[in-house]
């Protein structure tokens, strides 16, 4: 990828999705690109838990008026919080270039929408799950990775400081597939940052060495990369969040569920812990 100009950002409850919003806002900013902001509503019909035939059909359109009715309330005050941040960024919205961004809505499963309007994006960025929205955005955040064929940048629960401008990355590295895929995606991030730091861990399965990624990342202009080699006791994904607190790094590159579904009912995913613990946006390819 050479370069970013247009941000898929998905926007679901008004308050978990401000951080998303704000880190979009600021990917924007630093490539100059366009962002298509998605709020997908609930469809009544499929939102509504399944009845028995004990319930009556008026009690059934009852709970239809009341799912759209919080439905409503839950985009409007979505869109809101759009019109807030975009105004307080002096974004141009009716532009679709550029430093600009446009509000979509949609209705049904906020996953296959994800999918299938990813192919108008160059990245996609949404909430990282948290104990508050696990199911919901852990199945989006599939989606996302699975089917869009789209790298995807996950905001934490709390926001970066604006200043904090991708300018220190730490980049997971073990030589998989799904790790230099990542690589290559994030190449707008890499060729912008003051320093990469690759972070290796000591595993069983992946241990690749760095020459050749660090050849790759020079023929990009990327000169200030430093490598270090993380213990490999423990979980691999705390090594690697403890890594990237102690170096200042406000963005972490990784490929996405590398491991085998074997190793990873052994030894746990390391994509999920990272997911369940980053309090710094990761980006992510699989």
């Amino acid at each position: 990828m050479t370069a970013i100009k247009n941000i898929l950002a998905i926007v679901g409850d008004a308050q978990a999705s401000r951080v998303t919003l704000q880190a979009a806002i600021r990917v924007a900013r630093l490539f100059d690109c366009h962002i298509d902001a998605l709020h997908v509503r609930a469809d009544p019909a499929t939102a509504l838990p399944l009845v028995g035939e004990a319930m009556s059909g008026n009690m059934v359109n009852e709970m239809m008026v009341v799912a759209e009715r919080e439905s409503g309330l839950r985009a409007k005050a979505a869109r809101a919080m759009y019109a807030e941040l975009v105004s307080a960024a002096g974004i141009a919205g009716q532009a679709t270039s550029g430093f600009s961004a446009t509000w979509h809505e949609s209705t049904g499963a906020e996953e296959q929408a994800v999918a299938l309007r990813a192919c108008r994006a160059d990245m996609i960025l949404l909430a990282r799950p948290t104990r508050d929205n696990e199911t919901a955005t852990l199945m989006t955040l599939n989606a996302a990775l699975m089917q869009s064929g789209r790298p995807v940048l996950t905001a934490p629960p709390v926001a970066s400081s604006p200043d904090a401008a991708f300018k220190r990355i730490a980049l997971f590295w073990n030589g998989s597939t799904e790790a230099t895929r990542a690589v290559t995606a994030a190449l707008p991030f890499l060729t912008r940052a003051e320093q990469v730091t690759v972070l290796r861990v000591e595993e069983e399965e992946w241990f690749a060495p760095t020459e050749d990624l660090e050849a790759f990342l020079g023929y990009h202009g990327i000169n200030t990369v430093v490598s270090k080699v993380l213990a490999g006791k423990g979980r691999t994904g705390a090594a690697l969040l403890a890594a990237a607190a102690d170096n200042g790094d406000d963005m972490m590159v990784m490929g996405a569920y590398t491991r085998s579904k074997l190793r990873q009912l052994i030894l746990g995913s390391v994509t999920g812990y990272v997911m369940e613990h980053a309090a710094l946006p990761v980006f992510l390819c699989h």
